[in-house]
């Protein structure tokens, strides 16, 4: 990679990082461009080089967050393992990233309660085709309740993100025993 792509790359990812990091602190609305290039340490108009506006940036951090967390939830995936290994693996792996990641928590949050979320739906439809097979074979197999699969991941991570967020205001110690018991009850609220 020469000099210049790697410039190119660091001002794009400064400029994301610092998106972030801003509206992890004061939210959408308290975060205009001026301020976002400034924390940067570029120029306003080297952001609306890289982005549009505001909301295509608000959307590319999104999808990059997005991406990024269904990775690390599918860290050493294998379709080899049982349908209890892989969701087990799959619910710690992402309790783990999202402990380690706060903020990248918080902008989910944030971005998934906006009305930025209805134009990206259809964004994550290859990403999530591991998260849906499993759950499509667990119905198949009579080992989960019938339900389709976007509401079977739903009853099973909506719960672990409701807690990393009450653990980070002080209301739950996420230890491994608790983390364990969510898991488990968790598996236990989508099988037959």
């Amino acid at each position: 990679m020469n000099a210049k792509n790697k410039e190119v790359i660091d001002k794009r990812k400064a400029i994301l990082k610092t998106t972030l990091d801003l509206i992890s602190e004061r939210g959408f609305h308290n975060t205009p461009m001026s301020l976002i290039a400034k924390t940067a340490g570029v120029s306003t108009g080297i952001v609306y080089h890289y982005f549009s506006g505001k909301e295509e940036l608000i959307n590319e951090l999104y999808k990059e967050i997005k991406l990024e967390t269904f990775q690390a939830m599918l860290a050493d995936y294998s379709e080899d393992f049982s349908l209890n290994e892989r969701f087990f693996d799959i619910w710690h792996n992402y309790v783990r990233y999202s402990l380690n990641h706060p903020t990248r928590g918080l902008f989910l949050e944030q971005f998934e309660n906006s009305p930025y979320l209805k134009h990206l739906e259809g964004d994550f439809t290859q990403a999530v085709a591991p998260f849906f097979s499993l759950f499509q074979q667990g119905v198949e197999q009579g080992v989960f309740i019938p339900l389709s699969p976007i509401v079977l991941f739903d009853l099973s991570f909506a719960p672990a993100a409701a807690l990393v967020k009450r653990h980070f205001a002080g209301y739950v110690e996420m230890d491994d025993e608790l983390i364990k018991a969510a898991a488990n009850a968790c598996w236990n609220a989508i099988k037959t």
